[in-house]
């Protein structure tokens, strides 16, 4: 089966993933706005409602020519906007990819969001692409962020130094995570198990 990654929605428990539009613009928006939730981010809150549309054009424009596919994380018990994440750097010739460019509104931090969403995409990934590799990557500074990839049972493999140049010209460390297909059965049974107790 080819390695071809499109648009399409995903279903989980608890959550649903909706390829990302400008319909969410405004939900997004609401969201979106405290600055500490984008401090590890390449960019920052959003600052207006037309930022936010420019955001969601530039991520569609990745998505046109295959760069990114980026996704509107829905609370399903809610039925309310969460936040976003995405498919990037992706390798169809060797099957990887990486997930990254996660947020969540505040009032969905620390709550089955994150979980969920990323069993939603590392499923597509796996079972459905039949990826080998699924990358992740954070900023050295970003201690959560970290300990949050390394619940969901990933494999800290090292630090990329000087990896990136980001606001405020900081230069980055990026500390490099992954999961290998060979892993997957295991890390799928557990956090359908974490899921499940919450």
């Amino acid at each position: 089966m080819p390695f071809a990654i499109s648009p399409v929605v995903l279903e989980g428990i608890g959550v649903r993933l909706e390829p990302l539009c400008t319909n969410h613009a405004a939900e997004l928006y609401a969201i979106g706005q405290e600055q500490d939730d984008w401090q590890y981010m390449p960019r920052g809150a959003f600052e207006s409602l037309e930022d936010t549309h420019q955001w969601i054009e530039a991520a569609q424009q990745l998505a046109a020519t295959g760069e990114h596919i980026s996704f509107t994380i829905i609370d399903t018990h809610s039925n309310r906007v969460a936040g976003s994440s995405r498919y990037l750097s992706i390798r169809p010739a060797h099957k990887g990819l990486e997930i990254g460019y996660t947020w969540l509104g505040r009032e969905f931090q620390r709550s089955h969001v994150n979980t969920a969403a990323k069993l939603c995409l590392l499923s597509q990934a796996f079972d459905t692409l039949k990826a080998l590799r699924v990358e992740l990557k954070c900023d050295s500074r970003n201690e959560r962020s970290q300990a949050a990839i390394t619940r969901l049972g990933a494999t800290r493999e090292g630090v990329f130094r000087k990896h990136m140049i980001v606001r405020n010209d900081f230069v980055r460390d990026s500390v490099y995570f992954s999961i290998i297909d060979s892993e997957w059965p295991h890390i799928k049974r557990r956090l359908r198990q974490q899921l499940d107790a919450q």
